[in-house]
């Protein structure tokens, strides 16, 4: 895939954003050891889970299974790993005492700063990184591979339960994203290659990880898929728009299954991005035309919605159509507009930090003998360009990203 033929230097300045949002391989590490930490510790003989774990699975969901997991946090850089720990529910439980117990099982966590008992799932939060585990009771043999129930249970409201297949529904998407190029990994290897990324983790205190499956491997060829790119563009462009904000923010999932679905377009990146946008914000505008609001459903599981609690009003559904109507208006500008204005616009989509950071990159490398950078309107930062690789000269430079005020499933206080 190439870079967009009509203005290859945005797409470049894409590629730089994305780098900067995305994890160090220490930072990959870590959390995988986290991940795998899991079952050790729920088995400890002092857990109150202890004699239920013996068959128990834990494997990746969200955005770690399909290779979309970017930073997003404030000034403290956090990103986010989903895990699905699936065990039968006990005898004469309660939907309310799982999660319960487990929010118990998980104290004594190595590294963990605070544990919060969610509506549906656990969530130990560390510096930097948020693991959050939610249990599953396996539906009935034989069922559909991994098919389950979750468990809902709110501080106001009815304890529920819902039919989820968070892996059938990653084995969909990685079966639908179109791969790319062999000519663009290797663009993007490259650049890669060149950055050096800061290291969130400095030490940890990990004994032997346990006998589990492995999370799905990081640098897969659909990492860097141009509807895999799109989805971390957009997620970044949400996080920041949703920072200050009381109201809900749409899911990844559903934010995924759509940019899944989305046609690639050879034209490039920003041609991607603009047809997410303009695929989402067209879905919004059906819900309000028709009153029917949008209810996703999973392709591995029909059953599961994925907006079971997003949009709760029109109003959501219309903040979103304006945010997704305002970042197409923003990257067409910025495919006519002079450096100056480009760099205005980025900050603005994608955050100030990263995009100074990405600019300064790019500008040392699509620069001429003498120093001045070549500009021409209309081919979307400079002509004659150059891949860039972001260059990182230390924690100053460290991207810095606004956070959303919703997490799915938080228990109110």
């Amino acid at each position: 895939m190439p870079l967009d033929k009509s203005s290859p230097n945005l797409d470049a300045l894409l590629l730089a954003t994305l780098l900067e949002i995305e994890l160090s391989d220490r930072d990959r590490r870590v959390a995988k050891k986290r991940y795998h930490y899991i079952p050790e510790h729920l088995q400890r003989p002092s857990s109150p889970l202890r004699t239920y774990m013996d068959d128990a699975v834990v494997y990746a969901q969200g955005s770690r299974a399909i290779g979309a997991t970017i930073v997003h946090g404030a000034d403290e850089d956090r990103f986010d790993l989903d895990a699905v720990l699936e065990f039968p529910r006990p005898m004469g439980w309660s939907i309310s005492r799982v999660l319960d117990e487990l929010h118990a099982a998980f104290e004594g966590f190595p590294d963990v700063q605070h544990i919060e008992r969610c509506t549906r799932c656990v969530q130990l939060q560390f510096a930097f990184m948020h693991l959050d585990v939610t249990p599953m009771d396996p539906a009935t043999e034989p069922r559909i591979e991994r098919v389950g129930a979750i468990y809902h249970s709110p501080d106001n409201g009815n304890d529920e339960l819902f039919d989820v297949n968070p892996y059938g529904f990653a084995t969909w998407f990685n079966g639908s994203v179109s791969p790319p190029t062999l000519a663009f990994q290797k663009q993007l290897k490259d650049m890669r290659e060149q950055i050096v990324q800061r290291d969130r983790f400095i030490s940890t205190t990990f004994r032997a990880d346990a006998e589990i499956e492995d999370l799905p491997v990081e640098t897969h060829p659909l990492r860097d898929a141009p509807q895999v790119i799109s989805l971390k563009l957009m997620k970044r462009f949400l996080n920041l728009r949703y920072a200050k904000r009381k109201e809900k923010r749409p899911i990844s999932v559903y934010l995924s299954k759509v940019a899944a679905q989305v046609p690639l377009n050879l034209n490039g990146l920003c041609s991607q991005l603009e047809d997410l946008a303009a695929a989402l914000a067209q879905r919004m505008v059906n819900a309000i035309e028709t009153g029917v609001w949008p209810a996703e459903r999973n392709p591995a599981l029909l059953t599961e919605n994925f907006n079971d609690r997003w949009p709760t009003s029109i109003q959501e559904m219309v903040m979103f159509r304006d945010d997704l109507e305002h970042l197409v208006y923003e990257l067409q500008r910025a495919r006519r507009s002079e450096f100056v204005e480009i760099r205005n616009i980025f900050r603005g989509l994608f955050g100030e930090t990263v995009t100074e950071s990405a600019v300064r990159s790019y500008l040392s490398q699509a620069s001429n003998p003498t120093g001045q950078s070549r500009f021409q309107p209309g081919k979307g930062f400079v002509a004659a360009p150059a891949l860039i690789s972001p260059a990182r000269t230390g924690a100053a430079n460290a991207p810095k990203a606004v956070p959303h005020s919703f997490h799915p499933g938080r228990l109110k206080k």
